[in-house]
């Protein structure tokens, strides 16, 4: 199987049809195939002429990107002990010439075994392609040479790691660390990643020190926070080991050292962390590893060294710091009530540890945050993401839990979402809410509500930020009717699909009338949709609720809005065109209507009977005649405007009056004056009124558009005349 990454053709990495992918640069034969090696059935071969340099290359360059970093490598089996070979990595120009070669050091063969040469570089500016040499000093003529798993390529690097990519994986060699007290350093082929790691070996017993050297003492930032990781695994006993930050001033001077103390078990890989933010006079750092041996002789092997600023290992966005998030050195930043929670490798999402919670059966077992988040801003959007494991086979649902506070840190608001899905994986959902007015803090909490004794639930990697499925309704003015913004929708992902409803009390949910129709099974097509809903109650209270799923597979998110009340008149009723808002005007009733309904009746008097038999249809829907009054020329001119489309309308009454809101045909219309004197504005109305259904379609343009709307819509004129067939067009957008 290739190595994943590699630039180098599949023949040229493991030799396994024929060498043909190298070719002799000096002082040996041609390049052939030979059986065995470290990857595949075959490895390259190569016999020397002559004692001395002896070279071989790719028979065809690589592309490379300028300025990028390269990482070369191979196995090497010498013909004897001792026996010294490297590789380069040599660049050129698009024309041919070279540039320059990045080295490796030479290795002396610990034995006549394969091991590892390699090479560290970044590309020059104008380099095309590059070569990759593999170069050996052989000591007679016809000594054979192999090499296999042949690499060039980016390697990977744990992000915002500020040592080198040589410091961090021990791959060319451990030149970036120096041991400073009781031990020596080494390198052995059983690494963590890649190929090679770092051994520490201990010269006697009593506390041992090895430190990254001054060329990786990366700058740092007092005030900022940092974290030093690494990958153990102890050789020969389970004993206490260090990992530090060691804090220098400008002079040099170590000025702070800050550790985390572990003690990882034998024969596997641990994790070691330390969290810690620079002190004031901070200009560089390096870091220290310390273990504590009991006697000569004792080894560790050392991989994946990394310092780095917390913000590049946190999720982007996080509010939660990186020691809460990861617990990747304790559990204090979290509490756990009817339960004992403890630092565990058991299961793991992100880096070496999570959080293990075991309940103990006296009621619901709550892990929660121990200090809560403050950074917050009412009315925005904020997503609540732990990443939770249940043991396998525990089936039981969970919850997280929002409590939003006010300053003096009374709970005012409490938001929930309820989790299921399988168990033994690792579960990530994200409930959203918008922080209420008066939050300054927020709670955050998992609830696995009657969790029995014993039963294990573990938590790892989580965020709390800006975002996650928020729905806010605010009154538009002057327009009786709700602005609706909906956030979150790319939450889901490809393929959900999303419906916004109207929630009232008493009444079936309705969905809202979107731009092309109701929204209702509508597919994602972006982060946030703003709609505004004019066939909401006027002073009544009203929520809406967003549903996101997804249509192929399990997965559900939904969020409710707080409620509101869309401001009412006393005496007014609005007149609204469902699907052109712009024509909406409300006025004031002088006489409700005497609704009346009639039904088509066959009335059969039969010989014999007393009573006839009657063949009844459905009952018609209602009529009546509602009178209104206009007190101005703008108002009376506005209810013309709404009734000369003769378009289907809904009559929005004041709450309290004991009429639902319906959805009418106006027929006949009658202005009267109230008085023969002309200069009086005010008018009497009546409109002869059908209840009809509901109308399709969707919106065409919005009650709150204005003439700034029209002006900031295009450049000029001509472009908002040429977007308009008509003026009604530009209107109404």
């Amino acid at each position: 199987m290739a190595i994943a990454g590699n630039l180098l053709p599949a023949n040229a990495e493991s030799v396994e049809a024929d060498g043909s992918a190298w070719v002799s640069l000096a002082n040996s034969g041609t390049p052939t195939r030979a059986p065995g090696g470290t990857l595949g059935d075959y490895c390259l071969r190569w016999v020397t002429t002559a004692s001395g340099d002896t070279q071989l290359g790719l028979a065809a360059r690589v592309a490379v990107t300028p300025g990028a970093e390269y990482w070369a490598c191979s196995s090497v089996y010498p013909p004897a002990a001792g026996a010294s070979s490297r590789i380069e990595i040599r660049w050129y120009t698009s024309g041919g010439s070279l540039i320059s070669t990045t080295q490796g050091p030479p290795v002396p063969a610990p034995s006549a075994t394969w091991h590892q040469v390699g090479a560290y570089g970044a590309a020059p500016a104008t380099a095309a392609t590059a070569n990759v040499v593999l170069r050996a000093t052989a000591t007679a003529a016809a000594q054979s040479w192999y090499a296999d798993r042949i690499f060039l390529g980016v390697p990977f690097r744990v992000a915002g790691n500020l040592l080198s990519f040589n410091a961090e994986s021990i791959e060319v060699d451990r030149s970036g660390w120096g041991a400073s007290s009781n031990c020596t350093l080494g390198v052995t082929s059983s690494a963590y990643s890649y190929y090679q790691a770092m051994t520490l070996t201990s010269s006697a017993a009593g506390a041992c020190l090895a430190r990254s050297l001054l060329d990786e003492a990366p700058s740092v930032t007092p005030g900022t926070e940092y974290y030093a990781s690494v990958q153990v695994s102890p050789g020969t006993a389970a004993l206490t080991f260090s990992v530090q930050i060691r804090w220098r001033d400008a002079g040099g001077t170590e000025i702070q050292t800050d550790a985390t103390t572990v003690t990882p078990p034998t024969g596997q890989w641990t994790r070691a962390t330390v969290i810690a933010t620079a002190p004031a006079g901070a200009t560089t750092a390096r870091v220290g590893l310390a273990p504590t041996a009991t006697a000569a002789g004792q080894t560790w092997a050392l991989d994946r060294l990394v310092l780095a600023p917390t913000s590049a290992a946190n999720i982007a966005g996080n509010l939660l710091d990186y020691a809460t998030a990861d617990i990747e050195v304790d559990v204090s930043g979290w509490t756990v009530t009817a339960g004992v929670g403890s630092q565990t490798r058991d299961y793991v999402f992100s880096g070496g540890y999570s959080l293990k919670a075991v309940a103990d059966g006296t009621g619901d077992m709550v892990i929660g945050i121990t200090q809560p988040v403050t950074t917050i801003t009412p009315q925005l959007g904020y997503v609540f993401t732990p990443c939770i494991l249940r043991t396998p086979g525990v089936t039981r649902s969970y919850l997280t839990r929002m409590e939003w506070m006010n300053s003096t840190g009374d709970v005012i608001r409490t938001r929930w979402q309820s989790w299921g899905g399988a168990s033994g994986t690792w579960l990530a959902g994200p409930a959203g809410d918008l922080a209420p007015d008066g939050a300054v803090s927020v709670r955050l909490s998992i609830v696995v509500p009657d969790a029995p004794a014993g039963e294990a639930w573990y938590v790892d990697r989580v965020h709390f930020g800006i975002g996650g499925l928020t729905v806010r309704a605010v009154p538009i003015d002057g327009a009786g009717a709700a602005a609706i913004t909906v956030r979150g929708l790319s939450t889901g992902g490809p393929g959900w699909k999303w419906t916004l409803l109207r929630l009232v009390a008493g009444q079936p949910d309705r969905p809202v009338r979107g731009w092309s129709g109701d929204l209702v099974a509508q597919p994602v097509g972006g982060d946030i949709v703003v709609a505004e809903d004019y066939e909401a109650p006027l002073g009544t209270s009203v929520m809406w609720r967003v549903k996101l799923w997804n249509p192929s597979g399990p997965g559900a998110l939904t969020y409710v809005s707080d409620a509101l009340a869309l401001p009412a008149e006393t005496l007014d009723v609005w007149l609204v065109d469902p699907a052109l808002p712009a024509r909406s005007t409300h006025a004031t009733v002088q006489t409700l209507p005497d609704w009346q309904t009639s039904a088509k009746q066959g009335v059969n008097e039969v010989r014999g009977r007393r009573a006839p038999v009657v063949i009844s249809d459905v009952r018609q829907s209602r009529t009546g005649t509602l009178a209104l009054v206009t007190h101005t020329s703008d108002e009376r001119d506005d209810l013309w405007w709404v009734l000369a489309s003769g378009n289907p309308l809904l009559l929005k009454w004041p709450p309290g009056w004991s009429e639902a809101d319906v959805y009418i045909s106006v027929g006949e219309v009658t202005e009267a004056h109230l008085t023969e004197y002309a200069e009086v504005h005010d008018r009497a109305w009546t409109l002869a009124l059908t209840e009809i259904d509901r109308p399709i379609g969707g919106l065409v343009g919005s009650a709150s558009r204005t003439w700034q709307t029209v002006l900031d819509s295009g450049d000029s004129w001509a472009a908002v005349l040429d977007a308009a067939e008509t003026w009604l067009d530009v209107y109404t957008g």
